[in-house]
């Protein structure tokens, strides 16, 4: 599994000049179509609109033709040390994704966050 997007408005109150950046998700799991997918362990990227960038290993990684979410992992760069938590949900046409079970196979969904956290939280 892979996914990329844009974090959205985000803030620190340790690190004020962080106010954005984009994510990176990779992955090899199990998944049942349309699901459950995972649990399996997730890499995390976060390159922050400051020009710094945070890394956590080892988040478990949820989901299903609904939604998902991620929690747990090791930190490096900002917030090294701490600990990531997020959740989000699908924005795909759930008769599209069933579609696509029934044929060939379900190769990509969207999705959406709708909270991630990270650091000491």
């Amino acid at each position: 599994m892979s996914a990329s997007g844009e974090m959205g408005t985000c803030s620190s109150s340790q690190h004020p000049e962080i106010t954005g950046g984009a994510v990176k998700l990779e992955a090899s799991l199990t998944a049942n179509c349309p699901g459950p997918f995972g649990p399996g362990y997730v890499k995390a990227t976060i390159n922050w609109n400051d020009g710094t960038k945070t890394v956590i290993d080892q988040t478990i990684f949820r989901g299903d033709e609904r939604s998902f979410s991620l929690e747990g992992g090791s930190t490096t760069g900002r917030f090294a040390g701490g600990y990531a938590r997020a959740n989000g949900r699908t924005t795909s046409n759930l008769i599209e994704i069933s579609a696509a079970c029934a044929s060939a196979g379900l190769t990509s969904y969207a999705s959406t966050i709708n909270e991630f956290a990270v650091g000491d939280i």
